[in-house]
């Protein structure tokens, strides 16, 4: 899996860094379109490593599977023979289906810490953006036109899409031997399924976001939005006939494909006053499941058991309510319960110290 880019709005930003608004890294990269303190917020996805998933067995199917090799084993296999015009056997067409999975973790990253040197007026007005970037009617407007500044201050991606590339015979997963030659095998995605999606904070999810669990993601042939079919095409009849002829010869074999996550909303938020003040950066943090078909043999793969599952980073969150005036000393909930009692404590000592001196 890698990073094939973005798109915000109508600008399309692909496999090179255009720093500092846009940063590259291949299974990353982190993105701020306008002041570096100001304004929309930082906006980072980062790609795990694909690895094989083995779907936990239980009852009589995981007695079975008792003594069985420890060895990656694929979900399925599915053979076929072939035979020729006599009815003669030839050979056995034999095609594993193997379970694999990767994380995405699309994180908002809000600067909070202020400048020692404030930018002057001129510096503010020196650039402009597009208005819809701000939900503003004004076609473009600077940081100075914007009520609020400050990047964790209700600055929201209005219209951003993060594009993927999955190229399922790019990894040095497997190894075909033979006697003189190494080769690597066929492989094919059967389908990119979303089987879990957390967003946090998970008690204010407000994002949008076009994939939700259990969906089947659409995949496309190319990165960003390129009609396959163009209008000219579709006018003429030879140019259907060439653009239908293309897709006969299209082979599903070792292809790469394109998936794209798009929300409308996702950013930094302020919410409520006083007492129920939140300030928080939002995460989205899906689990995609991506079965293979494989024509050939994974002789050699990567040693899973030591390699670290990807963990996203925890978002911003700030909350301040009447309990966070009560520490917990390390107790959780019978912390602020004890530090209740003790203020109560205080409190009515207090009075009956105080009390007899306001009677004099």
């Amino acid at each position: 899996m890698l990073v094939a880019g973005l798109q915000h709005h109508d600008s399309i930003y692909g496999q090179k860094s255009f720093k500092p608004y846009y940063t590259y890294g291949c299974n990353s990269l982190l993105y701020d379109p306008d002041h570096p303190i100001y304004g929309l917020p930082d906006i980072e996805i980062k790609v795990s490593l694909v690895n094989i998933y083995e779907p936990k067995l239980s009852g009589l199917l995981a007695l079975k599977a008792m003594g069985i090799s420890d060895k990656p084993q694929p979900y399925k296999i599915f053979r076929k023979p072939v035979y020729d015009s006599t009815g003669k056997k030839l050979n056995i067409l034999e095609m594993q289906l193997w379970l694999t999975q990767f994380k995405v973790a699309v994180t908002v990253i809000s600067d909070r810490d202020k400048p020692q040197v404030r930018p002057d007026h001129e510096s503010m007005n020196a650039r402009i953006y597009p208005g819809k970037w701000y939900g503003d009617s004004r076609r473009w407007i600077c940081i100075n036109d914007l009520r609020d500044r400050d990047e964790c201050n209700n600055h929201r991606y209005s219209d951003i899409i993060f594009i993927l590339e999955v190229n399922p015979n790019a990894s040095p997963w497997y190894i075909k031997t033979g006697n003189e030659q190494t080769l690597k095998s066929d492989i094919a995605v059967g389908a990119v399924i979303c089987s879990e999606i957390i967003k946090r904070p998970e008690n204010e999810n407000q994002i949008h976001v076009n994939i939700q669990k259990g969906m089947l993601v659409p995949l496309y042939f190319e990165p960003f939005d390129v009609s396959q079919v163009s209008a000219l095409a579709i006018d003429s009849v030879s140019g259907v006939g060439s653009e239908i002829k293309k897709l006969l010869k299209m082979n599903i074999w070792n292809r790469k494909y394109y998936m794209k996550i798009h929300s409308k909303n996702i950013g930094s938020r302020k919410t409520g006053i006083l007492w129920n003040k939140r300030i928080f950066d939002e995460q989205l943090e899906f689990t995609f499941l991506l079965p293979l078909f494989v024509v050939g043999s994974w002789d050699v793969q990567l040693p899973w058991e030591v390699i670290p599952a990807m963990e996203a980073p925890k978002p911003y969150y700030k909350s301040f309510t009447i309990s966070n005036l009560f520490p917990n000393w390390g107790l959780k909930g019978f912390g602020r319960i004890f530090s209740g009692i003790l203020l109560a404590a205080i409190i009515f000592f207090a009075a009956v110290w105080f009390l007899p001196l306001f009677r004099r």
